[in-house]
């Protein structure tokens, strides 16, 4: 089977298909904030100081030039003193300069800050999927969650992000209410002479003060029902964003490029698109944030309007000279402003709290494998395996996979695993290596249960081939050692034994040619079977003393397969090898074949053994193949 190659996308971690959201251990508000603050300062460390810098910039920088401005124009209302209208002026120009530059610098930091987490968080989600257990990585509940945090980030810009785009949000309004309340408070505490009347007694101030607090209910009505509206787009529409990333992805893939042309899919993606995406949800969804924020912009009017009036009326009345008039007038709708802000991403905060819970429990999945292992280091030498009783049942299934399997083999010897697809050979496989726990029994090393041995040292026992190998879009090198740090000669040997070392002399710089064109404009793309042998040169390079080959060649014919796998059988030299395929390519080779039928080992035995055994599975397998191995 050819090789898949992952186009290392951000984009795309999982492309499981997202329904619901996936029960969820819930937080308090508080606790999530600081575990997601603290997520982010981890992956951008200074974002957070650098926000808090920018967002009192942003506060103050306006009102500096509200207060200088108030007592420039009382100066010229008043004594007209040009010293101090020209110390004031400057003042103006001068900070509002200093300001500025200084924002921008920082601004631009952050911008790249932004970036920089968008990038780190999606490899922070990567890097914790592939520190899961391999069972956790094929759980569907598991990847729902991944599929969820995805969709909810990449399409709606909540979870952690939200968190790092909301911190602005609540430090800029958090500065700007506490300086506009510095400078409006002395309309509250005016000593100056004026007419007793309603609007100049201290009844109005209490009705002015309680209608600028109004915007706080309101604004939380208002905010409770966009969230009402945001939980109707998941509930009505939950596929939505799913599907706008699978058909982006598929209409830019190159695998997909030939189909589309070749059979002309473009109109009927299209079509499929629009049905999936639902335009006329989103339109009836837009019109509600639309109406949403028409209310609140009538109401923050409304409230504006009072503020001009009690103020202007009070001025007639000479409680306050012309430049405080709008001093006050300025700081009072900027501490309206802010209280609305507040409230907002407050109600943001309360919105997000489910994102982040579904965040912080796909991180909070619990590592029962790789953190529980044992100490023991792995003997040197005169390794022997033993399955004892052993059954595996996959999560949520009725059926065993493997059932009381009992069978031991020793370093050095060559095992056959046949059987039919689905028969249990590749869990087998996948147990032995740790991938699986048993569900019962156990399987020891050297008497020992594989659980007490160094989770790390013991799979550095094992060289895999699976059938579904990956490559990546990284140089050949990289992919042959895993690692950017490799032996280059040994790299080389390895492709060369692998059958690989016509096709790496044809490469513009050898092991240093990219495979792909992801990363670079000189990468080469190669076939299938070229793929095979390089991961084939993966398993020889890492020299481990257990060599297993689980049908990497499925895809080939049978002539193929018997001849990379006799290759491979005479490379390996004195290791010990399984070679696991639904044909029998690798049975003329090994001494010891045991047959799996149903998630049961039914048969074991040399090749002359199984097949003197007419009403055997194994000889009833051979008989039905043995046109492609008679004569090899």
């Amino acid at each position: 089977m050819a090789a898949n190659t992952p186009r290392c996308s951000t984009s795309s971690l999982t492309t499981i298909r997202m329904g619901r959201l996936p029960t969820m251990q819930k937080r308090s508000i508080w606790h999530n904030l600081r575990r997601g603050y603290g997520i982010v300062n981890r992956l951008t460390p200074t974002y957070i100081p650098l926000t808090v810098v920018s967002s009192f910039i942003r506060a103050v920088q306006p009102l500096i030039v509200l207060f200088l401005s108030a007592q420039i124009i009382n100066e010229l209302a008043g004594d007209r003193d040009t010293g101090r209208i020209v110390t004031y002026t400057v003042l103006t120009v001068g900070l509002a300069f200093v300001l500025s530059a200084l924002n921008a610098v920082v601004s631009r930091r952050i911008t790249t800050l932004n970036s920089t987490l968008w990038a780190r968080f999606y490899f922070f989600l990567g890097n914790r999927y592939m520190q899961l257990n391999y069972d956790q990585v094929e759980d569907t509940m598991n990847n729902e969650k991944l599929a969820d945090i995805e969709a909810k980030t990449n399409g709606n810009g909540l979870g952690i992000l939200r968190l790092h785009y909301s911190l602005p949000e609540l430090l800029q309004p958090l500065f700007e209410l506490t300086l506009s309340i510095v400078l409006f408070i002395g309309m509250f505490t005016t000593t100056s002479s004026f007419e007793k009347t309603f609007i100049t007694s201290p009844f109005a101030t209490v009705i002015l003060i309680i209608l600028v607090l109004l915007i706080l209910p309101f604004t939380y009505v208002l905010k409770k029902r966009e969230e009402r509206i945001q939980r109707r787009v998941f509930e009505e529409n939950p596929k939505s964003n799913t599907y706008v990333h699978f058909f982006n992805e598929y209409m830019l893939a190159k695998n997909a490029a030939k189909d589309i042309r070749l059979y002309k899919q473009a109109p009927a993606i299209e079509e499929h698109y629009n049905k999936s995406v639902g335009a006329e949800f989103w339109y009836r969804i837009f019109d509600l944030f639309g109406k949403n924020n028409a209310l609140a912009a009538a109401m923050n009017a409304v409230i504006g309007g009072c503020v001009y009036l009690f103020i202007g009326l009070r001025a007639l009345y000479g409680m306050y000279p012309l430049g405080s008039v709008v001093q006050y007038i300025g700081a009072v709708n900027g501490a309206v402003g802010a209280l609305a802000k507040l409230v907002a991403v407050l109600g943001n905060f309360i919105t997000n709290n489910q994102y982040l819970n579904l965040v912080f429990d796909y991180l909070d999945l619990p590592d029962h494998m790789g953190k529980s292992n044992g100490n023991r280091q792995i003997p040197q030498t005169d390794l022997e395996f033993e399955f004892h009783d052993v059954s595996f049942k996959y999560p949520a299934a009725d059926k065993y996979a493997i059932k009381n399997l009992s069978m031991k083999f020793n370093i050095g010897e060559r095992l056959a695993v046949v059987g039919l697809n689905g028969s249990g050979k590749t869990t087998m496989i996948k147990l032995l290596c740790r991938l699986y726990e048993p569900s019962e029994g156990v399987i020891t090393l050297n008497g020992i249960d594989i659980r007490e041995y160094d989770y790390s040292a013991y799979m550095g026992v094992f060289s895999v081939v699976f059938q579904d190998f990956k490559l990546y879009s990284f140089s050949l090198g990289h992919n042959v050692a895993a690692s950017e740090n490799y032996d280059a000669d040994l790299v080389e040997e390895s492709l060369i034994m692998a059958g690989f070392g016509e096709k790496l002399g044809n490469m513009p710089e050898g092991i240093r040619t990219y495979l792909h064109k992801d990363f670079s404009d000189d990468g080469v793309d190669i076939s299938g079977g070229e793929a095979q042998k390089v991961a084939l040169a993966r398993a020889l390079y890492k020299n481990a003393p257990f060599v297993v080959l689980d049908e990497p060649t499925a895809a080939l014919d049978p002539i193929a397969e018997f001849e990379i796998y006799s290759r491979f059988n005479e490379l390996i030299g004195g290791k010990t090898a399984i070679f696991v395929s639904h044909r029998l390519s690798s049975c003329r080779f090994c001494h010891d074949i045991v047959v799996f039928h149903e998630g049961r080992l039914i048969q074991r035995g040399s090749h002359d053994d199984l097949l003197a055994d007419r009403s055997g599975k194994y000889a009833e397998l051979w008989n039905a193949q043995a046109q492609y191995y008679v004569s090899a």
